[in-house]
């Protein structure tokens, strides 16, 4: 009885030293293969100088990062140069694994500005790198000439009879006639304003919607009545515009000076002509791949989205 429990005994603590030795034999060959050379885990890529949690730090960024940061050519660096170079490169590469870690692009405006930024630089790669020939410039000039139009200047004075002046529109029209043909022959424009009316709150009087300098014809059109800036775009220097009715009363343009808008020329706007077509080529390969992901992403608009 006594033997037989001394057996039991030993083979138990035979089979725990063979799984001891068994488990000690899987943990050294782990570790040798950890550390082996050519592993992933101690391997680092060719092209890279570093990795951060198995990111590459390429070598082409790394010279890039020390000649922008020191302002001199890669060869002429110094050790201390390039090692205070790596550093930030490898905090940046932290830094920015712990923005993705937390989620920053999902509600930082600023993180997904550049986010959006970076992948459109991602997608504008070919065009950018693409130089148009001078005949697609031509091409594009002659079809969108109306983009490469200098804009006229005005000088002008926009006077204004009340509605009020006269008991009529019909009678008030008629005054404001009568000015103009005035005007048309010589009569100082001062003289013209004082005449006629029936009294002073109501005689002619200059609109005030435009200075009375020089303005560029988009301004005009911003302040004029439409009426009004159509009848003055097609005077020219020294004329004066019969009655143009509207709702605030009858008016007279008297037109001082008058630069109208000229056709720029290819050679003078060929390089807006270049940043167009550059811009135009951009937005539809932007078009195209939003329309892209778009298909390719499920997206859900809330029924009630204006509320």
């Amino acid at each position: 009885m006594s033997f037989f429990d001394f057996s039991q005994a030993h083979r138990r603590r035979s089979l725990a030293l063979l799984a001891i030795g068994v488990l000690a034999a899987l943990v050294i060959a782990g570790y040798g293969l950890f550390i082996a050379q050519g592993t992933s885990a101690r391997n680092i890529p060719a092209e890279a100088i570093a990795t951060v949690n198995g990111r590459p730090i390429l070598r082409t960024d790394f010279v890039t990062q020390v000649q922008t940061q020191f302002g001199v050519p890669f060869a002429e660096s110094t050790t201390a140069q390039r090692q205070q170079a790596l550093d930030d490169m490898i905090a940046e590469e932290l830094m920015v694994q712990r923005g993705l870690d937390a989620d920053l692009a999902s509600h930082d405006p600023e993180v997904r500005r550049a986010l959006v930024n970076g992948v459109e630089l991602q997608i504008f790669a070919d065009v950018l790198a693409r130089h148009p020939t001078e005949e697609e410039l031509q091409q594009y000039y002659e079809k969108h000439r109306e983009k490469y139009v200098r804009d006229g200047t005005m000088q002008l004075r926009d006077l204004v009879l009340p509605m009020s002046a006269a008991p009529t529109p019909e009678q008030c029209a008629h005054i404001a006639m009568k000015a103009a043909k005035s005007l048309r022959h010589g009569m100082p424009l001062a003289e013209a304003m004082d005449k006629f009316g029936l009294a002073d709150s109501r005689r002619l009087l200059d609109s005030g919607r435009i200075d009375t300098g020089d303005v560029f014809d988009f301004s005009a059109k911003a302040r004029l009545d439409p009426k009004v800036y159509h009848v003055a775009t097609k005077l020219k220097a020294g004329e004066t515009s019969g009655p143009v009715v509207t709702e605030d009363g009858v008016h007279v343009v008297v037109m001082v000076k008058r630069e109208p808008p000229r056709q720029r020329a290819f050679s003078e706007v060929s390089n807006d002509v270049w940043t167009d077509l550059k811009k135009e080529a951009q937005d539809q390969v932007r078009a195209g791949h939003l329309r892209d992901l778009a298909g390719r992403a499920e997206i859900r608009i809330a029924e009630r989205k204006w509320d």
